[in-house]
């Protein structure tokens, strides 16, 4: 019996030594640790219908940048971004130092977007804000800083954690209740252009997305650990019974 009791043992240590040694010095996840932000581009068009009517012959304006902002037809750029995220993707901020305006309408509209700053809310979530300064299409004076402009959600990633990069492609950036307030042009809810997000932090840092199929073996494993000591216990019980007789 006692011969059986330890194979069971040694069965079960062998499918889950984690979940027989909850206080095992092994951590089951890396220490809670920043990545900090080595490169940053963040490319995004603003809204294409928008940028459309400001260079049409109605607003006869233009948009002009500076700084971390640059321009390549038909996307604005957010360049050399800093800070730092967390392993998992699901923290942290990226920020630039810069701006572009939108002009039109013989100087009637002029509104500055400044200082981009991506902020992290999950691993596939964020929030971009931005000071905005200036006058709307209707003609309202506007001077915030750090307005949450919009959301940003994402589904498609590549991440390599050996070369520290994490590239994310066509996320859906949606304009809040903040960013209409502060903008005008639009309702909250309006969709913006979708944006891309390339990063590059220490190498070695990121950790993988882990993938549904991992979660599954994991249940997997669990069921088979429990019915092998479900196995056990009743083989052991069964042989005390027949010691009695």
């Amino acid at each position: 019996m006692l011969k059986l009791l330890a194979a069971g043992m040694v069965a079960t240590s062998a499918l889950a030594p984690q979940a027989l040694a909850p206080d095992s010095p092994t951590p089951l996840a890396p220490a809670a640790q920043e990545c900090s932000v080595e490169d940053a581009v963040i490319t995004w068009g603003f809204k294409e219908s928008f940028r459309s009517y400001i260079s049409g012959s109605i607003a006869q304006g233009e948009w002009l940048v500076e700084g971390d902002v640059t321009y390549e037809t038909p996307r604005f750029r957010f360049e050399q971004g800093t800070g730092s995220i967390s392993p998992d993707r699901s923290q942290g901020h990226i920020r630039y130092d810069g701006s572009f305006v939108f002009t039109g309408h013989a100087g009637i509209l002029e509104t500055q977007l400044s200082n981009p700053l991506l902020s992290l809310t999950s691993d596939s979530t964020a929030t971009l804000f931005l000071d905005v300064l200036g006058d709307t299409m209707d003609e309202l004076s506007v001077a915030r800083d750090g307005v949450a402009f919009a959301t940003v959600s994402w589904a498609d990633e590549s991440i390599s954690p050996e070369a520290g990069t994490w590239l994310v492609s066509d996320a859906a950036v949606v304009l809040t209740e903040e960013g209409s307030s502060a903008f005008g042009t639009y309702p909250a809810g309006e969709s913006l252009d979708p944006m891309d997000i390339a990063l590059t932090v220490t190498p070695g840092c990121l950790a993988e997305t882990q993938q549904p199929w991992v979660l599954v073996l994991g249940a997997l494993g669990l069921g088979a650990l429990v019915s092998v000591m479900g196995l056990v216990f009743t083989r052991v019980r069964k042989s005390r019974e027949q010691g009695h007789q």
